[in-house]
């Protein structure tokens, strides 16, 4: 459906034109030449995000339908959109929010940086329209993991059709992970795969299918006598059109009712000896399948911080022309420091959130240690991202007071969307157990340590670190690590309870030393320095201001609402 350019744009008619501290910041990590080169896209994808709230709404109000068969009874398993779900994917696939990360051109200039600018400018977009940027990850996680893995005639000809910006041309991406027994236990799956001559063929249910009418599915499946749990899978790639008709033996048999993120089709799904292509044999295809899976990790931590930063613009507009007690609500002290201390929250997970994707651009171009930093960073940072934005939504709702409650806002709809994104790609306590692992296993914390130790060296001595901060943070970094090695001599079930506490604190422990390092950037100092007083005193978002610190930090206020207002 072509997007109807009569259609009033609502308050911010570009959300990257909007953030300038953003811009700011990608002008940092990018380089001037590079982002002055690619900035166009970050305009795109801003109006493209502007222009999607309405078409969002509209879509939440009318939801995906199953239409299981056709007028003459044959057996379909369609899923039919309101219109204004088309206008989102013409806005979000036509601006390129897929296609650029697979285009020659852009890979040729620009591969070290590919995921910053993918994550950076999708960013935008996902303020309006968490729903349809779910199909976007698992579009963009099917392209990755074809690329690294798959028959490379195979992968070409579909990456092609994943990355067409024209509706006729494209296919979407899914996984179908979950089965009904085993939700995050993927070892307890049970659908199986069997080899009749030279195909593939699948059979058994799936449970929890995003994005359910896609036309490139990743799968996994129980290979013929393989062994227990998840070394027995193999991924499979599934085309509904190949061979023809392949997709009449996928049965759709209803669609989830959704607290939120209503707009986008999610199923529950048996595969009837579905042709399907091997990508990963016993031992490898779930391995290959995390790829993607922790791609949607930081899919969703993007999506948490675009959710938190939509609704703290839309409290900080309406705190500027909203008058109270004589005032505009900007004027009024308890609301300046509830909204600067959300900025502060804001600033501090996106700095965090981004170095974990610049982490995996340096991990793709065969560094060892981003990559191990990759591995401990992404379950911190999807973990930490989920909790804060449905934390900050509501305290953006709060700012605004009932107004934010009616569903002419958007609020409502963020609240409801941004529920889902601690939940979605795995729980806090399974990013937990994945972090010990990261640890036990890996030895990723050696990565972490490191990156944190070169934040210290960075800020040592520089004029823009605050007095005290170093000799501050250097002894809580050590601490950090002394609870690791407290955590390993404690029995397995005490060491699991333990590391969900570590990863709150050694994940601030770094934001801070993150937000110190940008400080030291001219552009950045001041909101920085601003953001690092207000998050320094709090081990985690909810806990309150102490009261020695009211008077000093009512300074801070001012340059951070500032900097995140449009």
């Amino acid at each position: 459906m072509p997007v109807d350019p009569n259609i009033p744009l609502p308050a911010f008619d570009n959300l990257f034109l909007a953030d300038p501290l953003g811009e700011r910041f990608w002008r940092h990590w990018l380089g001037a030449e590079a982002f002055a080169a690619l900035r166009p896209h970050f305009v795109t994808l801003g109006e493209a995000g502007a222009r999607a709230a309405p078409f969002s709404a509209e879509a939440d109000r009318s939801p995906p339908r199953l239409l299981t068969h056709d007028a003459a009874g044959a057996r379909v398993d369609r899923v039919a959109h309101h219109p204004a779900y088309a206008a989102l994917e013409a806005l979000a696939y036509g601006g390129g929010i897929v296609s650029l990360k697979y285009d020659a051109d852009f890979l040729a200039h620009h591969r070290e940086r590919r995921h910053l600018v993918g994550f950076g400018a999708g960013y935008y977009f996902a303020q309006s329209e968490i729903g349809l940027y779910c199909p976007v990850c698992l579009t963009d996680g099917v392209g990755r993991v074809l690329e690294r893995h798959a028959d490379p005639a195979l992968a070409a000809e579909v990456i092609a059709r994943l990355g067409a910006r024209e509706p006729e041309r494209r296919w979407q991406g899914a996984m179908f992970l979950t089965e009904r027994q085993g939700g995050s236990d993927v070892g307890a799956n049970a659908a199986e795969a069997r080899r009749e001559g030279d195909r593939w063929l699948l059979r058994g249910d799936k449970w929890f299918c995003s994005n359910v009418g896609a036309e490139a599915i990743l799968a996994l499946a129980r290979l013929p006598g393989a062994p227990p749990g998840t070394r027995g899978l193999g991924l499979f790639l599934v085309l509904r059109a190949r061979p023809a008709g392949n997709g009449a033996t996928i049965r759709i048999h209803r669609l989830k009712d959704k607290l939120g993120v209503r707009s986008m089709a999610t199923g529950e799904v048996t595969f009837e000896d579905t042709e399907a292509f091997l990508i990963g044999g016993e031992g490898e295809g779930f391995k290959q399948m995390t790829e993607m899976l922790n791609l949607s990790r930081l899919y969703n931590a993007v999506a948490s911080v675009a959710g938190l930063r939509r609704a703290l613009l839309e409290a900080l507009a309406y705190g500027r022309d909203r008058r109270a007690f004589g005032r505009p609500l900007r004027e009024l002290p308890l609301w300046r420091a509830s909204l600067a201390d959300l900025a502060a929250e804001h600033l501090g997970i996106f700095v965090l959130t981004f170095e974990a994707v610049r982490a995996l651009d340096r991990a793709d171009g065969g560094d060892a240690d981003a990559g191990a930093l990759v591995r401990l960073l992404t379950p911190m940072v999807k973990a930490l991202s989920g909790k804060l934005s449905v934390f900050g939504v509501g305290e953006a709702m709060e700012a605004v007071g009932g107004n934010a409650y009616v569903e002419e806002s958007i609020l409502p709809r963020l609240l409801r969307d941004v529920q889902v994104l601690p939940i979605w790609e795995g729980t806090t306590n399974i990013l937990t157990l994945d972090t010990l692992r990261a640890v036990e296993r890996e030895g990723a914390h050696e990565a972490f340590f490191a990156r944190a130790a070169r934040a210290v060296e960075t800020i040592r001595g520089h004029a823009a670190t605050p007095h005290g901060a170093v000799e501050t943070l250097e002894p809580r970094l050590e601490q950090d690590r002394k609870q690791l090695g407290d955590i390993a001599a404690l029995r397995p079930d005490h060491a699991q309870r333990a590391v969900r506490a570590w990863l709150e604190t050694a994940g601030r422990t770094l934001t801070e030393l993150l937000v110190l390092e940008a400080a030291t950037h001219e552009p950045l100092r001041e909101v920085c320095v601003a953001a690092w007083h207000r998050i320094a005193d709090r081990p985690f978002a909810t806990a309150p201001l102490a009261s020695g610190h009211a008077a000093a930090l009512a300074d801070t206020e001012e340059p951070l609402l500032r900097a995140a207002s449009a």
